[in-house]
This record gives C-alpha cells, sequence and structure tokens, in this order.
C-alpha cells in the first residue's frame, strides 16, 4: 500500500477549503442557500406567531428595520440609512393614527422653540412638505429664520453668505433632512443638532446611530464679529458639517 505525504494531504485540504476551488464555491452556495431559507422560516414563523397582533405590512417594516441596523453595523450606512427611512414610513403608513399625532407633536415643539430662539427679534417661519435650501453657487444673505418641513435639501456655503447682521440664528426641523453646511474659519458658529436616526460628520468625524446628538460651540465665540448659530432637529437624517 503507497503512503501519501502528509504535506500533500493538507494541500489537498487547502485547496478543497479555498473559496476559489471548485469544492469550495459549491459548499458557499450551500451555506448561502441555507442562511436564504433559515431568513424565509423565521419570516414564516414570526408572521404565524404575530399574525394575529401585527400585521403584515408591520412585519415587513420591522425585518426592513432590522436589515437597515445590520448593514449600519457592517459598515454599509448609505444603505442602512434607506432601509431605516423605508421601514419607518412602513411602521408609520400602518399606523397613521400615531404618524399624523407625531407630526402635530413636532409642528407644535418648533413653534414654542421659535419663539425661544428668536426672542426679542423678526425672523421668518415657514412650514413646507418638501423644503430645498441651496445656497452654494452664488452670493447670498442669511436670515433669521425657522423651517420646518416633511422632506429637506439643505446646502449652504456660508463663505459666499453677505450677513446684513452681526449674529444669525438658523432653526431647521422636520422628519428626514440630508444637509451640507459650510463655514469660514472666522465665524463664531455654535451648533445644536439632534438626530433620532442618522449620522452626523463635523470635519471629516462621523458620529451615526439612534438618538445622535451634538453640541459644539467655536472657541472665542463670544468675541466673534460674525456669529451663527444653527439648530436642527430631525427623526432621520444626514447631516454633514465642515469648517473652511
Amino acid at each position: 500500500m503507497r503512503c501519501i505525504p502528509l504535506w500533500l494531504l493538507l494541500r489537498l485540504e487547502e485547496d478543497a477549503e479555498s473559496p476559489n476551488s471548485e469544492h469550495g464555491r459549491r459548499r458557499s452556495g450551500m451555506k448561502t442557500q441555507k442562511r436564504t431559507w433559515a431568513i424565509v422560516l423565521i419570516a414564516a414563523g414570526m408572521l404565524m406567531l404575530l399574525g394575529r397582533w401585527i400585521s403584515p405590512l408591520s412585519l415587513i417594516a420591522l425585518l426592513v428595520l432590522c436589515y437597515g441596523i445590520y448593514t449600519m453595523r457592517a459598515e454599509r450606512t448609505s444603505i442602512g440609512y434607506k432601509c431605516l427611512a423605508v421601514g419607518s414610513g412602513l411602521l408609520l403608513l400602518d399606523h397613521i393614527v400615531i404618524l399624523l399625532g407625531g407630526i402635530l407633536l413636532s409642528i407644535g415643539v418648533f413653534y414654542a422653540r421659535a419663539r425661544e430662539l428668536h426672542a426679542g427679534r423678526e425672523y421668518g417661519r415657514r412650514q413646507e412638505l418638501a423644503a430645498q435650501l441651496n445656497r452654494e453657487h452664488e452670493a447670498w444673505v442669511p436670515e433669521n429664520i425657522s423651517l420646518w418641513h416633511v422632506f429637506g435639501d439643505i446646502d449652504c456655503d456660508f463663505a459666499l453668505a453677505l450677513p446684513t447682521e452681526p449674529d444669525t440664528v438658523i432653526h431647521l426641523q422636520g422628519l428626514i433632512c440630508d444637509a451640507d453646511l459650510t463655514f469660514p474659519e472666522e465665524y463664531g458658529i455654535e451648533l445644536d443638532v439632534f438626530l433620532g436616526c442618522g449620522k452626523v460628520t463635523f470635519d471629516g468625524k462621523g458620529r451615526s446611530g439612534l438618538l445622535n446628538k451634538f453640541v459644539w460651540r467655536s472657541p472665542g465665540y463670544a468675541h466673534s464679529e460674525q456669529k451663527v448659530r444653527v439648530v436642527m432637529a430631525y427623526a432621520a437624517g444626514d447631516l454633514n458639517i465642515r469648517m473652511n
């Protein structure tokens, strides 16, 4: 009987385990198939157990939310935010009373906060379904404003701003927002940002997660000739703030 060298046996075993080998690809495919079936069976079991109390739409929303949290933990934040937004929307659609109550509560807080932030000064106040505030290509005049919206797209470069007052208060609040703000270094900046779910990036450093709170004031704020105070509160969003 002819003996097979030990190194050859080890090499054959490594080749069999390699993902590039035919055997490795077959095993990888079987694992993926088993994982898929496991997810399907878990979803079917949850539907059967919870079907009496949770509607199919709510169950789908919960699964999408779970997948969004999973992708965020896997550093796939863009897909994660989209899944969280879609899941939240589906969940709220299935509970329209909760959605309307949350919107009314948010608007009530918005009015109270606006009066507090702009006490003793003139300011603009608007409520919009979808707001777009783009000030990045040409000179513009900043104004004291409180803006509430369901969906927002904010992009402002204060290096192009022509302020008429020594200090400006910008108050933004709503459900979902994608914001990009750029400030000159000589400005005195005060930031008060809250996200129920999402990512806040300040000067290249990002913080993501649930109940995300970010408060910051630039050094020498009290002695700055030009001051800007930004207060933002959203249920979900992606905020990028830069000092230029």
